[in-house]
């Protein structure tokens, strides 16, 4: 193979890309968080017009509510959680670096 580039440089290219890819933009976790405010509105909106309709709704809410709680941390930890892998990615990638300056493979 004809390929100039060290795995080390080879595994940053597709780090770089892949964040490019995957971080969410400012514009779309504003997005998201509308949506998620819209839907919790909804539902407690529905939770106000049934909550004595039926004996399981006013249960229900044990399972609603972490689920929004969830999935608002999911929305705002995302980028911080991707981040954290990247970091422990190119920590590793240094690592494989210097073993392989050591042993002289590259």
């Amino acid at each position: 193979m004809p390929d100039n580039n060290t795995l080390p440089d080879t595994l940053r290219d597709e780090m770089t890309q892949l964040k490019s890819q995957y971080l969410m933009s400012p514009t779309d976790r504003r997005r998201k968080l509308i949506r998620w405010a819209i839907r919790q509105m909804l539902t407690a909106l529905l939770y106000f017009f049934f909550w004595d309709a039926h004996p399981w709704v006013p249960k229900s809410l044990w399972l609603v509510a972490p689920l929004a709680v969830a999935s608002l941390l999911s929305i705002v930890g995302y980028n911080w959680f991707l981040e954290r892998k990247m970091k422990k990615s190119e920590a590793r990638i240094d690592e494989l670096e210097e073993r392989m300056k050591e042993t002289g493979e590259e």
